[in-house]
């Protein structure tokens, strides 16, 4: 996504790479305060699903869907830390703080992989509602970001690395579920293979053209996603649908 120019109205002070001014700084202390409060809504929305929905009591259990969620949580706050200086903007803006929560709620889904297999149908449900917000919630980080003038590559590479990580971790929850079988896992590293790709072969860096149809390609999928994750859904149904 490239940046747009603010709107009739509107004032947003730029920050260029690498700069270490008054401008910078507020950006960090932004990002400061906003992962800080992000945190604090993970660790309650943590504690309060581990108390509504029935799981087992053994201390690995719990433990084990800690680690879940924590090491992709730090993993994502240490990356917007890192690449801050890529912000074009001194505002952290709105989109972008949408978009980190609906990372919270992509690694509060993480923490349920080790024990779908053994989730209820009511949790099951409300899993499978959840991912369907944090998909629906995703078209409106790139509309808030052009509607404030804050639209940038740092923002949309955000998005899209919050949407790769929330298809892999439904990809596995419907594995782990036994809704399909591991086979299901590919659709959730698509992204990250490209990415090896890349690796290999250079010219694929190189920045892709904006297209509507890759765009509703990914939303086909995650829908797909969700709805074999849903109890709703019968298993032969899920395949068929995988």
């Amino acid at each position: 996504m490239k940046a747009v120019p603010a709107q009739a109205g509107q004032s947003h002070e730029r920050v260029a790479t690498g700069e270490t001014g008054a401008p910078a700084v507020r950006l960090h202390q932004q990002l400061q305060g906003r992962l800080v409060l992000a945190s604090l809504c993970l660790a309650m929305a943590f504690l309060a699903q581990s108390t509504l929905i029935q799981l087992p009591g053994d201390a690995w259990t719990l433990t084990t869907m800690l680690g879940m969620t924590l090491v992709p949580w730090i993993a994502i706050c240490l990356l917007l830390r890192n690449g801050l200086p890529h912000h074009p903007h001194a505002a952290f803006g709105a989109a972008n703080t949408l978009t980190l929560f609906r990372a919270v709620g992509t690694v509060l889904l993480a923490g349920w992989i080790p024990v779908a297999a053994q989730l209820t149908q009511p949790a099951l449900v409300w899993i499978s509602l959840f991912s369907v917000l944090l998909l629906t919630l995703d078209g409106l980080d790139g509309y808030l970001a052009r509607r404030t003038g804050l639209a940038s590559a740092y923002g949309a590479r955000f998005d899209m690395e919050i949407d790769a990580l929330l298809t892999l971790i439904i990809s596995l929850l419907v594995w782990q579920s036994g809704e399909a079988g591991i086979w299901i896992v590919t659709l959730g590293l698509m992204r990250y293979l490209f990415v090896l790709a890349a690796t290999l072969q250079p010219e694929l860096k190189k920045p892709l053209y904006p297209s509507f149809r890759r765009k509703l390609i990914c939303v086909i999928q995650l829908g797909t996603l969700c709805a074999m994750l849903s109890p709703w859904i019968p298993s032969q149904w899920s395949v068929s649908l995988g």
